[in-house]
């Protein structure tokens, strides 16, 4: 979903940060994949906007084995649903759960640090990891790097968005913004 424009619109002191970093790491060129080690804020920026809208909002698994989870008995082959939106929302995991504030993720900035393993799985988890989750992380950073640095993007004034949970989360009715090249 393209939730980064959205949120990223409405947070210039975000704006900013990105594009002191674009400025510091690029210098105006052309971001490439062996720039994305060095866009750590940026990739926070991506980290947060997939918490705050995860592409697969729920996730079906089917039990292993007999098992308790949370005092309640799940037998074998019971199908269980786990909401990486839901978990991404819990206000005992993030404060301010709503919020748009990618200083979360940013490990210069002390995010990330004491969350358990699973509070953040955008792509799930585990075996069932997406697999392309490590290309879409880059593809991400680099496509946000490239139209941060070269365009200026404004939410369209009465055009509220709300989102539809449909296999993936959508914008509902789209995402409409206005587009200004950076000068």
């Amino acid at each position: 979903m393209a939730s980064g424009p959205w949120r990223l619109a409405g947070a210039p002191d975000v704006q900013a940060r990105l594009r002191a970093e674009l400025g510091d790491v690029l210098g105006g060129r052309d971001p490439g994949w062996a720039d994305v080690r060095s866009l750590r804020y940026t990739r926070a920026v991506v980290d947060e906007a997939l918490r705050l809208y995860p592409p697969a909002w729920v996730i079906t698994r089917s039990a292993a084995a007999d098992d308790v989870i949370g005092g309640y008995a799940i037998p074998a082959g019971a199908m269980v649903l786990v909401s990486p939106y839901v978990t991404h929302h819990d206000p005992a995991l993030w404060p301010d759960p709503e919020g748009f504030d990618p200083q979360r993720f940013d490990p210069e900035g002390g995010g990330a640090d004491g969350r358990p393993r699973y509070a953040y799985f955008p792509f799930g988890g585990g075996p069932h990891l997406c697999i392309g989750a490590g290309f879409a992380m880059m593809e991400a950073t680099i496509v946000l790097a490239t139209v941060a640095q070269k365009l200026r993007l404004d939410l369209e004034p009465g055009r509220p968005v709300a989102i539809e949970p449909l296999v993936t989360l959508r914008p509902k009715p789209g995402i409409w913004m206005t587009v200004q090249p950076r000068g």
